[in-house]
Protein backbone atom coordinates (compact mmCIF):
# COMPACT_ATOMS: atom_id res chain seq x y z
CA UNK A 1 0.00 0.00 0.00
CA UNK A 2 1.26 3.64 -0.55
CA UNK A 3 1.08 6.05 2.00
CA UNK A 4 2.01 9.15 2.12
CA UNK A 5 4.40 10.72 4.02
CA UNK A 6 2.28 13.33 5.23
CA UNK A 7 -0.88 11.09 5.84
CA UNK A 8 1.69 9.17 7.92
CA UNK A 9 2.37 11.61 9.89
CA UNK A 10 -1.62 12.74 10.70
CA UNK A 11 -2.09 9.10 11.16
CA UNK A 12 0.71 9.02 13.75
CA UNK A 13 -0.53 12.53 15.45
CA UNK A 14 -4.05 11.41 15.88
CA UNK A 15 -3.56 8.02 17.43
CA UNK A 16 -1.16 9.67 19.34
CA UNK A 17 -4.37 12.10 20.77
CA UNK A 18 -6.85 9.60 20.65
CA UNK A 19 -5.81 5.94 21.46
CA UNK A 20 -2.16 6.50 23.45
CA UNK A 21 -0.05 3.58 23.08
CA UNK A 22 -2.23 2.19 20.16
CA UNK A 23 -0.45 0.12 17.19
CA UNK A 24 -1.03 0.86 13.73
CA UNK A 25 -1.57 -1.65 10.74
CA UNK A 26 -2.02 -0.40 6.62
CA UNK A 27 -5.36 -1.65 5.46
CA UNK A 28 -5.82 -1.44 1.78
CA UNK A 29 -8.04 1.44 0.78
CA UNK A 30 -8.49 2.69 -3.06
CA UNK A 31 -9.63 6.00 -2.10
CA UNK A 32 -8.03 7.20 1.18
CA UNK A 33 -4.82 6.19 3.67
CA UNK A 34 -6.28 3.29 5.92
CA UNK A 35 -4.77 1.67 9.26
CA UNK A 36 -6.19 -0.35 11.65
CA UNK A 37 -5.24 0.43 15.24
CA UNK A 38 -5.31 -1.60 17.81
CA UNK A 39 -4.79 -0.07 21.80
CA UNK A 40 -5.96 -1.00 25.08
CA UNK A 41 -9.44 -0.51 24.68
CA UNK A 42 -9.44 -2.80 21.20
CA UNK A 43 -9.75 -2.18 17.32
CA UNK A 44 -10.73 1.23 15.51
CA UNK A 45 -10.44 2.11 12.02
CA UNK A 46 -8.53 5.04 10.87
CA UNK A 47 -8.97 6.57 7.80
CA UNK A 48 -7.40 10.23 5.85
CA UNK A 49 -9.16 10.96 3.15
CA UNK A 50 -10.36 14.77 1.53
CA UNK A 51 -13.52 16.43 2.84
CA UNK A 52 -15.72 15.37 -0.07
CA UNK A 53 -16.17 11.48 2.46
CA UNK A 54 -17.88 13.97 4.89
CA UNK A 55 -21.17 13.15 3.90
CA UNK A 56 -20.46 9.78 4.15
CA UNK A 57 -19.38 10.12 7.92
CA UNK A 58 -22.51 11.74 8.50
CA UNK A 59 -24.48 8.86 7.11
CA UNK A 60 -23.00 6.24 8.43
CA UNK A 61 -23.32 7.87 12.06
CA UNK A 62 -26.70 8.53 11.03
CA UNK A 63 -27.82 4.55 9.95
CA UNK A 64 -25.53 3.49 13.12
CA UNK A 65 -28.06 5.48 15.37
CA UNK A 66 -31.05 3.30 13.72
CA UNK A 67 -29.09 0.10 14.63
CA UNK A 68 -27.47 -0.54 11.25
CA UNK A 69 -23.81 -1.41 11.95
CA UNK A 70 -21.91 0.90 9.32
CA UNK A 71 -18.57 1.48 11.29
CA UNK A 72 -19.23 4.87 12.04
CA UNK A 73 -16.81 7.55 13.32
CA UNK A 74 -15.73 8.70 16.48
CA UNK A 75 -13.70 11.23 16.59
CA UNK A 76 -13.25 13.60 13.58
CA UNK A 77 -10.54 15.85 12.98
CA UNK A 78 -9.73 18.02 9.64
CA UNK A 79 -5.53 18.78 9.44
CA UNK A 80 -3.54 20.29 6.19
CA UNK A 81 -6.78 19.45 4.01
CA UNK A 82 -7.57 16.31 5.06
CA UNK A 83 -9.95 14.44 7.09
CA UNK A 84 -9.37 12.05 9.57
CA UNK A 85 -11.57 10.07 11.16
CA UNK A 86 -11.41 7.29 13.72
CA UNK A 87 -14.19 4.87 13.04
CA UNK A 88 -15.48 1.69 14.82
CA UNK A 89 -14.44 -1.21 13.94
CA UNK A 90 -16.68 -4.17 13.30
CA UNK A 91 -15.83 -7.44 13.74
CA UNK A 92 -16.45 -10.41 11.55
CA UNK A 93 -15.55 -12.11 8.28
CA UNK A 94 -16.31 -9.58 5.08
CA UNK A 95 -19.06 -11.14 2.34
CA UNK A 96 -17.87 -12.48 -1.03
CA UNK A 97 -19.13 -12.44 -4.40
CA UNK A 98 -20.84 -16.07 -3.45
CA UNK A 99 -23.20 -14.13 -1.05
CA UNK A 100 -24.63 -12.24 -3.71
CA UNK A 101 -28.02 -12.64 -1.95
CA UNK A 102 -26.83 -11.84 1.28
CA UNK A 103 -25.15 -8.63 -0.46
CA UNK A 104 -28.35 -8.06 -2.12
CA UNK A 105 -31.27 -8.41 0.85
CA UNK A 106 -28.79 -6.35 3.75
CA UNK A 107 -28.79 -3.24 0.48
CA UNK A 108 -32.17 -3.40 -0.01
CA UNK A 109 -32.30 -2.98 3.68
CA UNK A 110 -30.29 -0.04 4.03
CA UNK A 111 -31.93 1.33 1.15
CA UNK A 112 -34.89 1.70 3.47
CA UNK A 113 -33.30 3.15 6.25
CA UNK A 114 -31.28 5.27 4.89
CA UNK A 115 -34.99 6.92 3.24
CA UNK A 116 -35.70 8.80 6.46
CA UNK A 117 -32.21 10.10 6.87
CA UNK A 118 -31.58 14.04 5.46
CA UNK A 119 -29.27 14.23 2.48
CA UNK A 120 -25.76 15.59 3.58
CA UNK A 121 -25.29 18.99 2.29
CA UNK A 122 -22.37 18.31 0.46
CA UNK A 123 -22.83 15.11 -0.96
CA UNK A 124 -22.72 15.02 -5.05
CA UNK A 125 -26.43 14.92 -6.60
CA UNK A 126 -27.10 13.39 -9.85
CA UNK A 127 -26.45 13.95 -12.68
CA UNK A 128 -22.58 13.87 -11.08
CA UNK A 129 -20.26 16.38 -12.35
CA UNK A 130 -17.27 14.72 -11.85
CA UNK A 131 -18.38 12.15 -14.45
CA UNK A 132 -15.86 13.15 -17.36
CA UNK A 133 -15.88 10.60 -20.10
CA UNK A 134 -13.34 13.02 -21.55
CA UNK A 135 -10.95 11.84 -19.40
CA UNK A 136 -11.21 8.08 -21.35
CA UNK A 137 -7.84 8.47 -23.65
CA UNK A 138 -9.17 4.78 -25.33
CA UNK A 139 -11.43 6.21 -28.72
CA UNK A 140 -13.58 3.16 -28.52
CA UNK A 141 -13.95 2.90 -25.24
CA UNK A 142 -14.76 6.59 -24.54
CA UNK A 143 -17.43 5.99 -26.96
CA UNK A 144 -18.79 3.36 -25.65
CA UNK A 145 -18.91 4.61 -21.94
CA UNK A 146 -20.87 7.78 -23.21
CA UNK A 147 -23.86 5.58 -24.56
CA UNK A 148 -23.91 3.96 -21.65
CA UNK A 149 -24.13 7.83 -19.70
CA UNK A 150 -26.48 8.81 -21.92
CA UNK A 151 -28.75 5.47 -21.49
CA UNK A 152 -28.57 5.75 -17.59
CA UNK A 153 -29.21 9.19 -17.72
CA UNK A 154 -32.92 8.89 -19.79
CA UNK A 155 -33.85 6.05 -17.39
CA UNK A 156 -32.90 7.97 -14.20
CA UNK A 157 -36.35 10.40 -14.42
CA UNK A 158 -38.22 6.56 -13.94
CA UNK A 159 -36.07 5.70 -10.66
CA UNK A 160 -36.12 6.12 -7.15
CA UNK A 161 -33.05 8.30 -6.32
CA UNK A 162 -31.58 8.98 -2.43
CA UNK A 163 -28.88 8.47 -0.70
CA UNK A 164 -26.39 5.93 -1.88
CA UNK A 165 -23.58 4.03 -0.30
CA UNK A 166 -21.90 4.09 -3.59
CA UNK A 167 -19.21 1.16 -4.01
CA UNK A 168 -20.83 -1.34 -2.10
CA UNK A 169 -18.15 -4.37 -3.07
CA UNK A 170 -18.66 -7.80 -1.04
CA UNK A 171 -15.57 -6.80 1.36
CA UNK A 172 -17.47 -3.63 2.48
CA UNK A 173 -20.80 -6.01 4.02
CA UNK A 174 -19.41 -8.00 7.39
CA UNK A 175 -21.23 -10.88 8.34
CA UNK A 176 -22.35 -10.33 12.10
CA UNK A 177 -24.05 -13.72 12.56
CA UNK A 178 -27.74 -12.24 13.04
CA UNK A 179 -27.25 -9.49 10.87
CA UNK A 180 -25.14 -7.88 8.17
CA UNK A 181 -23.13 -4.35 8.32
CA UNK A 182 -22.28 -2.42 5.73
CA UNK A 183 -19.22 -0.50 6.30
CA UNK A 184 -16.92 2.03 4.27
CA UNK A 185 -19.02 4.95 3.38
CA UNK A 186 -16.51 6.97 1.36
CA UNK A 187 -18.11 7.15 -1.96
CA UNK A 188 -21.50 8.33 -0.39
CA UNK A 189 -23.19 10.67 -2.80
CA UNK A 190 -27.11 11.17 -3.62
CA UNK A 191 -29.23 9.62 -7.04
CA UNK A 192 -30.68 6.64 -8.33
CA UNK A 193 -30.68 3.92 -6.15
CA UNK A 194 -30.57 1.27 -8.92
CA UNK A 195 -26.70 2.50 -9.26
CA UNK A 196 -26.11 0.64 -6.04
CA UNK A 197 -27.63 -1.90 -7.15
CA UNK A 198 -25.51 -2.23 -10.24
CA UNK A 199 -22.62 -1.49 -8.54
CA UNK A 200 -23.31 -5.01 -5.97
CA UNK A 201 -23.89 -6.68 -9.46
CA UNK A 202 -21.11 -5.29 -10.90
CA UNK A 203 -18.59 -6.85 -7.94
CA UNK A 204 -20.74 -10.39 -7.42
CA UNK A 205 -23.50 -11.04 -10.05
CA UNK A 206 -26.85 -11.14 -10.70
CA UNK A 207 -27.86 -12.97 -7.81
CA UNK A 208 -27.80 -9.71 -5.94
CA UNK A 209 -30.72 -8.72 -7.59
CA UNK A 210 -33.36 -11.79 -6.06
CA UNK A 211 -32.07 -10.69 -2.29
CA UNK A 212 -32.19 -6.94 -3.46
CA UNK A 213 -36.07 -7.50 -4.76
CA UNK A 214 -37.28 -9.03 -0.94
CA UNK A 215 -36.14 -6.50 0.91
CA UNK A 216 -35.58 -3.13 -0.99
CA UNK A 217 -37.68 -0.11 -1.93
CA UNK A 218 -37.30 -0.34 -5.81
CA UNK A 219 -39.99 -2.27 -7.16
CA UNK A 220 -40.04 -4.93 -10.05
CA UNK A 221 -40.65 -2.28 -12.76
CA UNK A 222 -37.40 -0.14 -11.59
CA UNK A 223 -35.78 -3.45 -11.44
CA UNK A 224 -36.22 -3.45 -14.85
CA UNK A 225 -33.83 -0.69 -15.96
CA UNK A 226 -31.01 -2.54 -14.34
CA UNK A 227 -29.21 -3.28 -17.40
CA UNK A 228 -28.77 0.41 -18.18
CA UNK A 229 -26.69 1.40 -14.67
CA UNK A 230 -25.22 -2.00 -15.01
CA UNK A 231 -23.38 -0.40 -18.07
CA UNK A 232 -23.37 2.93 -16.28
CA UNK A 233 -21.46 1.50 -13.51
CA UNK A 234 -18.74 0.18 -16.23
CA UNK A 235 -18.63 3.47 -17.48
CA UNK A 236 -18.05 4.98 -14.27
CA UNK A 237 -15.14 2.39 -13.71
CA UNK A 238 -13.67 3.16 -16.59
CA UNK A 239 -13.31 6.74 -16.17
CA UNK A 240 -12.11 6.19 -12.42
CA UNK A 241 -9.15 4.30 -13.67
CA UNK A 242 -9.00 6.42 -16.37
CA UNK A 243 -8.21 8.84 -13.99
CA UNK A 244 -6.35 7.20 -11.61
CA UNK A 245 -3.73 6.32 -14.55
CA UNK A 246 -3.34 10.14 -15.97
CA UNK A 247 -2.90 11.15 -12.64
CA UNK A 248 -0.44 8.20 -11.27
CA UNK A 249 -2.56 7.66 -8.38
CA UNK A 250 -1.00 4.64 -6.99
CA UNK A 251 -3.69 5.08 -3.44
CA UNK A 252 -4.67 1.49 -1.59
CA UNK A 253 -2.66 -0.31 -4.75
CA UNK A 254 1.02 -1.83 -5.15
CA UNK A 255 1.93 -0.34 -8.30
CA UNK A 256 0.09 0.64 -11.58
CA UNK A 257 -0.26 -2.76 -13.00
CA UNK A 258 -3.45 -2.89 -10.60
CA UNK A 259 -5.07 0.32 -12.32
CA UNK A 260 -4.63 -1.03 -15.74
CA UNK A 261 -6.45 -4.32 -14.63
CA UNK A 262 -8.93 -2.15 -13.30
CA UNK A 263 -9.45 -0.49 -16.97
CA UNK A 264 -9.19 -3.46 -18.39
CA UNK A 265 -12.18 -5.18 -16.98
CA UNK A 266 -14.37 -2.35 -18.03
CA UNK A 267 -13.28 -2.16 -21.32
CA UNK A 268 -14.15 -6.00 -21.57
CA UNK A 269 -17.33 -5.38 -19.68
CA UNK A 270 -18.32 -2.12 -22.13
CA UNK A 271 -16.48 -3.70 -25.17
CA UNK A 272 -16.61 -7.10 -25.11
Amino acid sequence: MIITTNDHRLALNAVAAWVPGATLAPLRAMNSSTWLVEGANGRHVLKITDRLNVPGLRIAACLAARGIETGPPERVRRRDGRVIALLRYVEGPGLVAADAHQIGSTLGLVHRAVREIPVPRRADRWPWTWLDVEEIRDADLRSAAADAVRRATEVAPLTTHGVLHGDPAPEAFIDRGQSTALIDWGATLHGPLLYDVASAVMYAGRDVVGGYAETGPLTAAELDHLAAFHAFRWAVQAWYFSSRIARNDLTGVTGPAENEVGLADAREALLG
